[in-house]
């Protein structure tokens, strides 16, 4: 399922976007998400290079595609160690606000975000700088980097077989696994 037209420019799928305005996101993801902070991790990205990757990978904005890209980010930066992984995890998972915090099942596609950024040969799209290609189209832009759409429709296939395994119950949040363990 395509949440963006391939045949956008960068420019004009951004613009259709939408999405949060920098001073919304709270300031513990920023703690760690945000190259500005002292203490970010390994795929840190700035709101603009996020929003851009979000569309190259063609992921919507719920928590789910947070996941996914954020997964990306940290999959395809080298100077991501397992102990940042493992940080990052426990951090989304238990002490993020409630409306950033991932579940068991954002944790997985977290994981399948990590594996396909791992797989890509260019490497660290966290830093890349976009402007050369505001007016290339999405379609251009993924075939240029490597970013293939089957593969990509693969990974939410994989993602819904994941959601279907856990059954039919809503997705629960760290606090909810934790209260009924």
């Amino acid at each position: 399922m395509s949440n963006y037209n391939p045949n956008l420019t960068l420019n004009q799928a951004l613009q259709q976007m939408g999405g949060d305005p920098p001073s919304s996101i709270h300031w513990m993801v920023r703690l760690l998400e945000n190259p500005a902070s002292p203490i970010a991790l390994p795929g840190n990205v700035d709101l603009h290079r996020h929003d851009y990757l979000h569309l190259l990978l063609d992921r919507g904005l719920s928590l789910d595609d947070e996941a996914f890209v954020i997964g990306f980010t940290m999959g395809n930066d080298p100077a991501t160690k397992p102990w940042h992984l493992a940080s990052f995890k426990l951090v989304s998972w238990l002490l993020y606000p409630r409306e950033y915090r991932f579940s068991w099942m954002q944790l997985k596609i977290f994981d399948l975000g990590l594996v396909y950024g791992r797989s890509l040969t260019t490497k660290n799209f966290n830093r890349l700088d976009f402007s050369p290609y505001f007016n290339q189209t999405l379609a251009q832009l993924r075939s240029h980097f490597g970013i293939d759409s089957q593969t990509l429709a693969s990974f939410e296939q994989v993602e819904q077989i994941l959601k279907g395994q856990s059954g039919s119950e809503p997705i629960q949040t760290s606090q909810e696994c934790l209260a009924g363990s």
